[in-house]
């Protein structure tokens, strides 16, 4: 892996096509040339997949460390934070500005390891073809126009022949008016409205129609290098799920509304322990999850050569340098502490017992690990009678920490019987989808629950009667009775809503 933890594949190249926008007319590199060699016409100039091949805001933010310290400034500030909604993609900028300026203070020795490591990573990332349309242009009648960051791109230019070119990009501590102009007006500033309208410009973005439009030749050029995202870089619990294993809708949905509910009525004894274990059971799953990704993307990876037919969503070529191996661990050790750190806090897990619960979760780890280690290398036939024991793992292993209700372990053997039995189908050759995984496990909970129920009448026992559990199986049932509907009436609902989406379109 690189220095910036980006592959080689971001280094590819496309040869550039040239484009006259205003003319709407293909123009050879050797006219490119002609033109940008005229001493009266400035040239202006893009930087990201540009001069540069690759993006070198995500680059530098890949590039920082601690990754799970950067990885969060980058959840918190341009994940959860709607940029999208601010019109022309301006609150993009915006995001990605506050997102590097919180990387600086809060880690300023990234500021230093970057200018270090920059120039190799521009010769490495340099667009090669583009960058010797302006070997014989003189460097001060160069100005790189940009919307990254001004010291990123600085320090990636040091040892280049462009270290004495004019860069105009954005600052430290930029105006709110930078944000919301366009790169014609940067321009104008840099070298006046007749230095434009004479100059020179290439770009890979349509983004910059602008200044294509009002320089004297505005030249759209092939995009160069891959697309990068430094998110593909940095790992969080659940995105690699989200991205590549399912969608993110069905992720939130499965995470939330089913694994969370499920374990949390489980262990839920009365209606305050349920808002308790709310808070606790998330974190404990995060933890569980992130070990589980790891199984999911060595599954994804290695599929090949394991499974005769392996199905791989095309984003996973994307993710083969996600540093999943270790980040995952340490999300997961960190998720863990906070949860039963939280878990004393609220008085659901009692301090003499913190010790034995954190041993007992990091052994339940390594076995989570080792068993969808195995699973990854028999074969698929084999997979079929090891997956329920992954099931069982995922929803049963908060049961070391917290002592499940009789009514609770009903409904986790149901649900793991449900998603066995759409997997078996799957494995089967069958379609999964014909086959209503909510709607089975409710029934399979109501058959059991009312063995239960009819038992407890005839012969008594499944009623706890300690102090705090009182009336425990009642609460347990009614709650679990009315999540299993809630679940079954899903299926239904969500058809009748895209039945008449269909009809209005």
């Amino acid at each position: 892996m690189t220095p910036s933890g980006t592959s080689a594949r971001a280094a590819e190249q496309l040869e550039p096509v040239l484009h006259d926008v205003r003319r709407q007319s293909p123009v050879t590199a050797e006219t490119v040339r002609r033109r940008a060699a005229d001493p009266a016409a400035p040239v202006l100039v893009d930087f990201d997949h540009t001069l540069f091949a690759s993006n070198s805001t995500e680059m530098f933010i890949a590039h920082c460390r601690p990754s799970l310290v950067v990885a969060l400034i980058d959840l918190l500030v341009r994940v959860l934070v709607p940029w999208r909604l601010v019109p022309r993609g301006r609150g993009h900028r915006v995001g990605d500005w506050l997102c590097v300026a919180l990387i600086v203070v809060l880690t300023p020795w990234n500021v230093h390891r970057w200018r270090r490591d920059a120039p190799a990573l521009f010769e490495r990332h340099r667009a090669r073809a583009v960058c010797a349309l302006f070997a014989g242009v003189d460097p001060a009648r160069l100005t790189i126009i940009s919307f990254g960051m001004t010291f990123v791109i600085r320090a990636l230019l040091a040892r280049s022949e462009f270290a004495a070119a004019a860069l105009v990009a954005t600052p430290a501590l930029p105006r709110p008016s930078w944000f919301a102009g366009g790169k014609t007006a940067t321009a104008t500033a840099a070298v006046g409205a007749d230095g434009v309208a004479r100059s020179v410009f290439v770009s890979d973005s349509l983004h910059d129609e602008d200044l294509l439009l009002a320089a004297g030749t505005g030249l759209l050029v092939t995009p160069q290098g891959a697309a990068l995202s430094a998110r593909e870089r940095l790992y969080v619990p659940l995105r690699y799920t989200a991205r590549v294993k399912y969608s993110r809708l069905y992720t939130l949905d499965q995470f939330l509304l089913v694994d969370a509910a499920v374990v949390v009525l489980a262990i839920t004894y009365d209606v305050p322990s349920l808002l308790r274990f709310a808070l606790v059971v998330p974190l404990l799953l995060l933890s569980l999850m992130a070990v589980y990704e790891i199984g999911y993307h060595e599954n994804d990876v290695h599929a090949a050569n394991f499974e005769e037919r392996p199905v791989l969503d095309p984003q996973v070529s994307r993710y083969l340098d996600y540093p999943i191996r270790t980040q995952a661990w340490v999300w997961a050790l960190g998720a863990a502490a906070a949860a039963l750190g939280l878990a004393v806090a609220l008085g659901e897990l009692a301090t003499g017992e913190l010790l034995r619960a954190g041993l007992s979760w990091v052994g339940l780890l390594v076995v989570l690990r080792a068993v969808f280690f195995a699973y990854n290398r028999v074969r698929v036939h084999a997979r079929v009678f090891l997956y329920p024991v992954l099931q069982v793992l995922k929803y049963g292993a908060v049961f070391l920490v917290f002592v499940p209700t009789t009514v609770g372990v009903v409904l986790v053997l149901s649900q793991v019987m449900a998603m066995w039995a759409v997997y078996v189908v799957y494995r089967l050759g069958g379609r999964k989808e014909d086959l209503d995984r909510d709607l089975f496990g409710s029934v399979a909970f109501l058959v059991a629950a009312g063995l239960l129920l009819m038992a407890d009448l005839v012969h008594g026992g499944l009623s706890h009667a300690g102090a705090g559990h009182a009336s425990v199986a009642e609460t347990s049932f009614a709650l679990a009775l009315l999540w299993a509907l809630a679940r079954t009436g899903k299926g239904p609902l969500m058809r009748r809503l895209r039945a008449r989406r269909a009809l209005a379109v």
